[in-house]
Order: C-alpha cells, then sequence, then structure tokens
C-alpha cells in the first residue's frame, strides 16, 4: 500500500444516527457532509438509527441497519477508514458491534467520543470501563472534543491509547447575520436538552436575582425534555411572564432565536464540548457557563464569556444580570468569542483537520 498524499483521494465511511435526529451528532455529522473542505475525501454516511416512530419501529430499522452493514462487507465493501460517531451507554454498544466487524476485516477505525461523562459511564458498571478500555486501545485513533476529554480518556483507557484531539464545528456564516433592533430587550437564550444535566433549573433559579439587575430582560428556553417541570418551576419563581418555553427548535427558527438573543447561557454539570455554545459564539454572544469537560477551551473566561461553577446561582445570576444590562460589554466579549470560532470552530477548519488524520493513519498502515 502507497502512503497518500495530501491530494489522493480517501474514500471513508462515516457512522453515526439519522441526519434528521435530534442531538449533537447528527448536527456535526450535517455540517461535515455540506463542507467543500474536505481535499478529494470521499464520505458515505451509514446511518445507524433514528429517533422517529415507534420504539418497534426504531428497533427494526437498527437492526436493519447493522444487517447492512455485514452484507455489504461480506460483499468486498472496504472503504479506506471508518469513522464511528459513538456517545455512552447504549449509543456505546450499538457502535460497539460496527467497530468489531470493521476490525474484524482489518479496516482502519476511527472512534469519535461525544460522551458527556466517561467517568460516569465507567463507573456505572466494570463491564463498560472494560468494553470502553478494549475498544479504544484496538483501534486506529480515538477522537476527543477536548484536551479535557483526552486526559479523562487516558485515566480510564490507559496511555496506550492514540488520542487526537478534534473540536466539535460550526458554520460561522449561518450565524449572527440580523443585527437586533435597539429598542429589543435584552435576551437570555437557552438551547439544549431540558434538565438537570444541561443546568437548566439552574438557570431558572438565578431568573429573579437577574432581573432584579436588568429588569425588561427576557429569558428563552429551546430544547426537549423536561419541559413541563421547568414551566412549573418558572410558575412557582414568580419569573413566566418573563420567559419563552419555545420546546424543540431547529433550522429558521433556531437562528433566529440566536440573532435576537443578548446572552447564550448553558450553566451544565456534564458535557463534551457543546454545540450550542460553539453557535452562539459563531453568531457573536456572550457565554455564561461552566467550566467542566471542553467548555474552557472554548469560553474564555472574562474574554469571551464567563464561566461560573455548576450550580452556584447566585453566581450565574450576577454574571448574567451584569451582561443582560451592560449591552457594550456584552457585545465586546461576543465579538471576541465570534472572531474564536472563525479561527477554531469553523467547519471548514475541522474538516481539514479531519482529513489530515484520515491521511495519516492510511500512511501508518502503508
Amino acid at each position: 500500500m502507497t502512503a497518500p498524499s495530501d491530494q489522493d483521494p480517501v474514500q471513508a465511511a462515516v457512522l453515526g444516527p439519522a441526519l434528521d435526529a435530534r442531538g449533537g451528532i447528527s448536527t456535526v455529522n450535517q455540517l461535515w457532509l455540506a463542507s467543500a473542505a474536505w481535499g478529494g475525501c470521499e464520505i458515505e454516511f451509514v446511518e445507524t438509527m433514528t429517533d422517529q416512530g415507534s420504539p418497534a419501529r426504531r428497533s427494526l430499522h437498527m437492526v436493519r441497519q447493522q444487517a447492512r452493514f455485514v452484507r455489504r462487507l461480506a460483499g468486498g465493501w472496504r472503504p479506506d477508514v471508518v469513522h464511528v460517531h459513538l456517545s455512552y451507554f447504549t449509543s456505546f454498544y450499538r457502535k460497539l458491534v460496527y467497530i468489531e466487524e470493521a476490525l474484524a476485516v482489518g479496516l482502519p477505525v476511527v472512534i469519535h467520543v461525544h460522551a458527556p461523562d466517561l467517568d460516569g459511564f465507567a463507573a456505572a458498571r466494570a463491564l463498560h470501563a472494560q468494553a470502553m478500555r478494549r475498544a479504544f486501545c484496538r483501534v486506529d485513533r480515538v477522537v476527543v472534543l477536548s484536551h479535557a476529554m483526552a486526559e479523562t480518556v487516558r485515566r480510564l483507557a490507559g496511555p496506550e491509547v492514540r488520542i487526537e484531539v478534534i473540536y466539535n464545528p460550526v458554520r460561522v456564516a449561518d450565524f449572527g447575520g440580523r443585527p437586533r433592533a435597539a429598542s429589543a430587550p435584552p435576551v437570555c437564550l437557552f438551547m439544549g436538552i431540558i434538565g438537570d444535566r444541561k443546568g437548566t433549573f439552574d438557570l431558572a433559579r438565578a431568573i429573579p436575582a437577574a432581573l432584579e439587575q436588568a429588569p425588561g430582560a427576557r429569558f428563552v428556553f429551546g430544547g426537549n425534555g423536561e419541559v413541563d417541570a421547568l414551566r412549573t418551576l418558572l410558575d412557582q419563581l414568580g419569573v413566566a411572564r418573563s420567559c419563552d418555553v419555545l420546546g424543540w427548535v431547529s433550522g429558521d427558527q433556531k437562528r433566529a432565536a440566536f440573532d435576537q438573543a443578548t446572552v447564550y447561557c448553558l450553566p451544565s454539570y456534564h458535557e463534551g464540548l457543546p454545540m450550542s455554545i460553539l453557535e452562539a459564539m459563531a453568531g457573536g454572544l456572550p457565554v455564561v457557563s461552566t467550566p467542566i469537560a471542553g467548555i474552557p477551551e472554548a469560553v474564555i473566561d472574562g474574554e469571551t464569556g464567563y464561566l461560573v461553577p455548576p450550580g452556584d446561582t447566585a453566581a450565574l445570576a450576577d454574571r448574567l444580570g451584569s451582561l443582560l444590562s451592560d449591552g457594550a460589554h456584552a457585545r465586546a466579549l461576543g465579538a471576541a468569542g465570534a472572531a474564536r470560532a472563525r479561527d477554531c470552530f469553523d467547519v471548514d477548519v475541522v474538516v481539514a483537520q479531519v482529513a489530515a488524520l484520515w491521511r495519516t493513519i492510511l500512511s501508518e498502515r502503508a
């Protein structure tokens, strides 16, 4: 096998959930497939599951996709590299079958980890830790979303794991195109699965104190999950009139929500590298979040936003209130975040790194 040059085509099979499924992995793959920066790489997307339809339909779809993958390998299909996006628990074991099949026929395999809490996964059962360690040590690369996640993988799976840090992508040009009306009230936006892990209820509890600093501000929540519980809490706190709970949003509605916002807030407890934070930065919004996982590698405290300890609702309210009441300061932090998004996270920057990794792996095997 001859080592590929930067111009040689690479045929890659990229595995992940359906492109219309909810969640960050599908968003990543949508952005990858739409990019023109692959430099000769040819990508075939292999759908592994769907979140549409009844549980029985989803299970049948999963089995059929797995059977199709096996039939193609048995028929001689041999992509140059198999790149598998996975998370943890069900996602990990569903993809582990594909990984084992690809390894069995000698294909180069990349595991791309999006799990928000690998420590929790490993601690839940000894089987999880063993299976993860075995898989990570056998593949050509384990791609992680941050240097913090890389340290976690080394600690859980061992120093022999070959790790590459590649950040999640955002198409910067999709965000920040519509100026806000000068008369519009300041808006704090949250996007994500509504629940404890994302800190949604902490944000809700911070609203009364934030409104003392920024009367008239509005708080917008977009996402699925514990929507009814959030509405109940907002009523109990007496702030429901200052809030909009949108439910799940996507496409133009999602971009409009970013365009209309002043500040983005995601006070999470467990994350990888949240897509919504990168989208907010691309849209020129200052971000208030927590110093966990890969977030501090995106949000620079005091420069592009603020980081507060998870669960510290007083600090959260103070930072939000200060940004919502000082538009000039919010715009300055947001502009710095937009510049960082262009330099580090734009999809064309990221896919060039992925393509380079694939070619490096093929060179190692040549």
